[in-house]
């Protein structure tokens, strides 16, 4: 049950967001945090396309259940009307005058019902969202700007001139780059909180996944060749194969050290307890050519830096992998039978 007092005060805010855009909801949602730091709420909204207006609910989960409070104003639509849409609403784009709707958009998406990968990253999108949403995302200033310097880092943004172009290219305001850095920076902190005190069991227990690879990558464009380079690669040096097919033009060439999991990312199930002369592949690249390996040498994992970035990596998949079996995942395009599939793939 939610205390009476939460409720005053919930509803007493809820009414103070008459005309508030979402996101000066979100950051007034601190200031009723505050008054109850022991509840976790989390705000969701919904804009009447009627009106354009904005519609509020306050959610209270519990282990129990969830409350929802919401306050509609005399002057708001109908609640049988909620979810009307303007017809212009049904349009994605125009291209020389050839309208696409929604319903034609998503046809296109149907690679998502090919590619787990895809389909897990967008709901894996959804429940991080959800489990922020409960959240205090708010910065300091002092962190604002240690998280913004790291986003720049990351991305090689050295340069103010650099920064502005790429921020141009994509069409961002600064006051919409600082809520992706304040998203950025809320991630990190719930990951820090999902792994915090499990890596040296998890490493423990998960050891030989952790071992580096080093290998030698041919990329090839020729189908037939890269296959006859897995058949050479089983028998032969490979450096000096690698060098040949270099020198003449045929592939190019790189010997690095990868982590297990980069490599079944790559090539598969086979990677997962590749050994040293083992060959791997061929494999197609998201570039559209295909890859060789030839592990060199298997090292032995120790939880250094690098490695424990991978284990923290790994205990957080396995956290997500929890809240997708039991998430409740509705997709609004496709076949029954074809998204009942890849949901159960999503949950396995």
């Amino acid at each position: 049950m939610v205390p009476s007092e939460l409720l005053g005060d919930a509803l007493e805010w809820l009414r103070g967001l008459d005309d508030a855009s979402p996101e000066s909801a979100r950051d007034r949602l601190s200031d009723l945090r505050a008054r109850h730091p022991r509840v976790p709420m989390r705000l969701l909204w919904q804009r009447e396309a009627a009106t354009d207006e904005y519609h509020y609910d306050l959610l209270f989960p519990s282990t129990e259940g969830t409350v929802s409070l919401a306050y509609a104003p005399n002057r708001t639509i109908p609640w049988p009307l909620r979810g009307g849409q303007r017809s212009g609403e049904q349009l994605v784009v125009r291209v020389n005058g050839v309208d696409m709707t929604m319903e034609r958009t998503v046809t296109t998406l149907d690679v998502l019902l090919e590619d787990t990968g895809l389909a897990r990253q967008l709901v894996n999108a959804a429940l991080v969202e959800q489990a922020l949403a409960t959240r205090q995302t708010d910065l300091s200033d002092e962190r604002l700007q240690q998280a913004m310097d790291a986003f720049r880092r990351a991305r090689g943004l050295l340069t103010t001139e650099v920064m502005r172009r790429w921020m141009t290219g994509r069409g961002l305001s600064h006051a919409r780059l600082e809520e992706i850095v304040t998203n950025e920076a809320a991630v990190a902190d719930l990951r820090r909180e999902v792994v915090e005190g499990r890596a040296e069991e998890f490493f423990a227990a998960h050891r030989g996944e952790f071992d580096r690879l080093r290998v030698i990558r041919l990329r090839y464009a020729d189908p037939e060749r890269a296959d006859a380079a897995a058949a050479l690669l089983r028998d032969g040096d490979p450096v000096t194969l690698a060098a040949q097919e270099v020198l003449v033009g045929l592939a190019t060439c790189r010997m690095e050290a990868n982590s297990r999991d980069d490599l079944v990312a790559l090539f598969g199930a086979p990677a997962a307890d590749a050994r040293e002369g083992q060959v791997l592949g061929p494999a197609r690249l998201p570039d559209g050519g295909l890859c060789v390996a030839r592990v060199l040498a298997v090292e032995p994992a120790v939880l250094d830096e690098l490695t424990r970035e991978f284990v923290e990596r790994r205990i957080f998949d396995d956290w997500l992998g929890e809240q997708r079996r039991d998430a409740h995942v509705e997709w609004f395009w496709g076949s029954r039978a074809r998204t009942d599939e890849l949901t159960a793939a999503l949950r396995g």
